[in-house]
């Protein structure tokens, strides 16, 4: 007995040692709350790398550029480098090749390049209905003014020469023999076209048409009060890839709306990223001016929170685009788009 009393002080002395030093004393089972916890938790996946393009400086864009500028492509942890390529044909072509792997641009050139063989799928659709605006000079009276002048596209087949050529058949007039159709690359280039003088006409949306009117053209067609069907900007992947990386894809679409639903709650913030995108400077009154009237048209009036592709705007683009395009004729516009991402978003309430 005498020799266990003298093995107990030493141990009890022990633990006032361990437990003044801020320790606890050793149990027989352990604690397995922290430790158990640490070698249990998942690690967080790396970001997804995604290569992105939009085709224009245009309010079209504005969907994964804001996702861009507020970090939202992150948020669903994509690493997504967003590029401008002039012009839908080119960011068409990125695709394409493999250069990008999503691509913002117009339905037709989708419908073109899957017409061509290509498996290039659109999986959201911002603009279904045209923005354009036919504008021409000043002394334009009737639509036989336009016979034998110069009108202006961004480029052939794409949504600026679907709505040019829209307005003139709607105003009496053959595009292929009473007008000269002239691309100049971009919307951008387009604009300042008509503004110097190489185009008496051509299609305009805001914030170009700001400046347009400003300088002494005028609206002779307005597609954009007759809402009239368009495919005029797509969220676009090669069906290959889509196949094989599900959930970027639906991440990619799902920051893109959640981005629209900012834009449609909060002006204030979106202004700024606005005017970035369409190279305004948002502190000189004029530019301020101008890229509140895109916000008000574009955000309020044409973009949808959810950009479900219709089986009706690509019918309409596809007749338009026939006579430039023969190959699309008898195309099966379904072939052409999914709605399955846009609707597992809605579903889910991604933007609301």
């Amino acid at each position: 007995m005498r020799s266990a009393r003298v093995l107990l002080v030493p141990l009890m002395m022990l633990t006032l040692v361990v437990t003044a030093c801020g320790g606890t004393a050793p149990t027989a089972t352990g604690t397995p709350g922290a430790s158990a916890a640490a070698a249990t938790q998942t690690p967080k996946p790396s970001p997804i790398k995604i290569k992105s393009s939009y085709g224009n400086v245009t309010p079209s864009n504005l969907a994964p550029f804001l996702a861009k500028e507020l970090g939202i492509f992150e948020k669903y942890n994509l690493d997504v480098t967003l590029d401008l390529i002039d012009g839908g044909v080119a960011s068409s072509a990125a695709l394409v090749s493999g250069n990008t792997q999503v691509g913002n641009f117009g339905g037709t050139e989708a419908m073109s390049a899957v017409a061509g063989g290509s498996d290039m799928q659109v999986i959201a659709l911002f603009v279904p209905v045209t923005p354009w605006q036919l504008l021409a000079k000043s002394d334009f009276k009737s639509p036989a003014d336009l016979k034998g002048k110069t009108v202006g596209v961004a480029s052939i087949g794409g949504s600026a020469y679907i709505a040019a050529v829209t307005a003139l058949q709607k105003m009496g007039l053959d595009p292929q023999k009473d007008v000269n159709i002239q691309a100049f690359g971009n919307t951008a280039n387009l604009a300042a076209a008509m503004l110097g003088g190489a185009a008496y006409a051509g299609p305009g949306h805001p914030p170009d048409t700001v400046k347009l009117l400003a300088s002494g053209f005028k609206v002779v067609y307005d597609l954009a009060a007759e809402k009239v069907l368009a495919t005029d900007n797509c969220t676009v992947v090669l069906k290959s890839w889509a196949e094989k990386n599900p959930q970027a894809v639906q991440a990619y679409i799902d920051a893109e709306i959640e981005a629209l639903g900012i834009a449609k709650k909060d002006k204030a913030k979106t202004l700024p990223i606005l005017a970035k995108l369409l190279k305004l400077d948002i502190n000189k009154a004029d530019d301020a001016a101008a890229v509140s009237q895109t916000y008000d048209f574009y955000v309020q009036s044409i973009f949808p929170l959810y950009p479900h592709p219709t089986v009706a705007s690509f019918n309409a683009s596809r007749d338009a685009l026939v006579a430039q395009n023969p190959n699309v004729k008898d195309m099966d516009v379904t072939k052409v788009f999914d709605d399955k991402y846009v609707s597992d978003a809605e579903k889910r309430g991604v933007g609301k």
